[in-house]
């Protein structure tokens, strides 16, 4: 009997590089500073990635920009699976990155670093969501989207349909991304509301909660 694929997280991240990354947050915090916060951003999720784990075993991949493959197995170790992100912006780097395990995973949740509030428990309702679900979305307060999570039969739609001609990076991608879904038909759960750590402004969100496992 050939047992199911498995499960599959990706977690969107970048070598934090001094000058290279959270450039939004470098007014307030300085070059090294954002750099370290975005490391310590990165490694509280794994963090939480490592409690679902025990909860619901998956399987990870780490899609990263900047440094090597050297570098970042220095940085977070060689237990993991890494990829370099695909060219384009974030939809053509998400669109790949899911396209290429089609037929190869189950449910497939997609993350990235800078929502320090997402827990192992959140990521667990996810995967169960995709039992009866074709596509679930985190909603972030920015307007984007902390999480987009889909199954093996939903993925060809999911990426034909809502990565291309989204403006990106304004308040309105979730609006328009679960608006595109239900115009296709695809059934959506929404997750709750979390705050991404973007801007100085969002710098007082980051130490608001406990640390959930």
């Amino acid at each position: 009997m050939i047992p199911d694929p498995p499960d599959l997280i990706i977690l969107f991240t970048r070598y934090p590089q001094p000058g290279q990354c959270k450039t939004r947050l470098i007014p307030a915090l300085g070059t090294n500073g954002a750099a370290s916060l975005h490391r310590e951003m990165t490694e509280r999720i794994l963090a939480r990635l490592r409690a679902l784990a025990v909860l619901h075993p998956h399987r990870l991949e780490i899609h990263y920009e900047g440094g090597s493959p050297a570098q970042m197995v220095s940085w977070l170790g060689d237990c993991h699976q890494y990829r370099q992100q695909a060219e384009g912006d974030i939809g053509c780097r998400m669109r790949a990155a899911i396209s290429s395990h089609q037929g190869q995973m189950q449910r497939l949740l997609l993350i990235g670093s800078d929502c320090p509030d997402i827990s192992a428990e959140l990521l667990r309702a996810a995967f169960a969501a995709l039992g009866s679900q074709d596509l679930v979305l985190g909603p972030a307060f920015d307007g984007g989207y902390y999480l987009i999570g889909v199954h093996n039969e939903s993925s060809p739609l999911v990426c034909e349909t809502l990565f291309q001609e989204i403006p990106w990076s304004t308040d309105n991608v979730f609006a328009i991304t679960k608006a595109r879904a239900e115009q296709h038909q695809l059934r959506c759960h929404t997750l709750m509301k979390l705050h991404d750590i973007d801007t100085p402004d969002d710098l007082r969100h980051f130490h608001y909660y406990p640390d959930p496992q």
